[in-house]
């Protein structure tokens, strides 16, 4: 996702190729450039890919986010579709996330708990009545931007202005024993700083694990006195405390799991 950091006026879904080892001129992806979407994350088979958008359905006039997809045939994605009103409702909803058995976990703000990490169960080509997540994983806080591992053994979201954080938001992980989840561990400093920590996703060949950060690089006092020029030169460098893409090598994390 390209975005304007302050509010969701300006948010497109980006795409980019790899191509001799060196990353090409990123394009707007062919299902977005008209409304406000973001967020985009593919099935396990890389055969659809999710996203949220204020887009309208139908016809009418929507004022709020719902998780879509599109399909990808002969290389091409198709038409966006919504989720039916099984997932998407009358709240926004965010950061679809889909296991290998076709369950789907997403933010969703609930009543008397700001936002929650929700699961809609799919059986029979039908998803279930959402569920928020047990308390291991959701408090009366906010939780959101889950990202569930395919066979459903862990999951990473962030936890905001959690007592014990290292930022505002940070990353956590939980483990599922025997079919219950583990009560959360944050995933320390090498990933969390200053700001907040969200967006995780670990690629499908579980070799890399990307995420989203707003840490910058301005630490004062200063060691010389700044110019307009030096200035403007942090003010226009990517660290300048808007939110960037990382990426590590997932056995870093997966290997404690």
């Amino acid at each position: 996702t390209l975005q304007f950091r302050n509010g969701f006026a300006l948010s497109t879904i980006m795409h980019t190729k790899k191509i001799n080892g060196e990353w090409a001129k990123p394009e707007v992806a062919d299902f977005c450039g008209i409304y406000t979407d973001l967020e985009p994350a593919f099935s396990p088979d890389g055969k659809r890919l999710y996203f949220s958008s204020s887009r309208p359905v139908s016809g009418s006039k929507n004022k709020d986010f719902d998780i879509w997809y599109v399909t990808k045939t002969n290389g091409q994605w198709g038409n966006a579709i919504s989720l039916d009103s099984t997932v998407n409702s009358k709240e926004d909803e965010y950061y679809a996330s889909v296991a290998r058995n076709g369950n789907i976990y997403f933010t969703r703000a609930v009543k008397n708990r700001e936002e929650d990490i929700m699961v809609c169960r799919y059986d029979n080509g039908k998803y279930s009545t959402a569920e928020s997540l047990p308390d291991e994983i959701n408090s009366t806080g906010d939780e959101f931007n889950a990202f569930v591992d395919p066979d459903e053994k862990f999951i990473i979201y962030t936890g905001y202005k959690r007592k014990g954080n290292y930022g505002t938001g940070d990353l956590y992980i939980s483990k599922k024993n025997n079919g219950v989840w583990s009560a959360s561990k944050n995933m320390g400093e090498k990933i969390n700083g200053a700001g907040i920590t969200y967006c995780p996703y670990i690629s499908a060949d579980k070799k890399y694990f990307f995420f989203t950060s707003s840490r910058g690089i301005f630490k004062t006092p200063f060691a010389a006195r700044l110019n307009f020029d030096d200035m403007k030169k942090l003010m226009h460098d990517p660290l300048n405390g808007s939110d960037n893409i990382y990426w590590m090598n997932a056995e870093e994390i997966l290997k404690e799991e």
